[in-house]
């Protein structure tokens, strides 16, 4: 990956060592050069993202397929309540 922009700034902050091993381990699954381009991937996607607006609509999104599978799970079981039914009633 070529850098293209001169990268002049600096931030840091501190981190626990439950934290900082964390971040290592996050950067070797994702394939990250390093723990700065880890860091500076997650800040482009919110500003990018609206400022976590994305993460937001995530939440969102998953939520509502939350709410389509209890639908689904209710449908679900009030029809096997239903069969149970049947099948008793049937045997007698």
């Amino acid at each position: 990956m070529t850098v293209l922009k001169r990268r002049s700034r600096m931030v840091s902050f501190r981190l626990s060592e439950q934290e900082f091993e964390s971040l290592l381990a996050l950067c070797s699954s994702r394939g990250a050069r390093s723990l700065s381009d880890l860091a500076r991937d997650a800040m482009q996607a919110l500003l990018h993202d609206g400022q976590g607006d994305g993460l937001a609509s995530l939440v969102q999104q998953l939520q509502k397929r939350m709410n389509g599978l209890d639908l689904e799970v209710k449908q679900l079981t009030q029809l096997l309540a239903e069969q149970k039914c049947a099948s008793a009633t049937g045997s007698h």
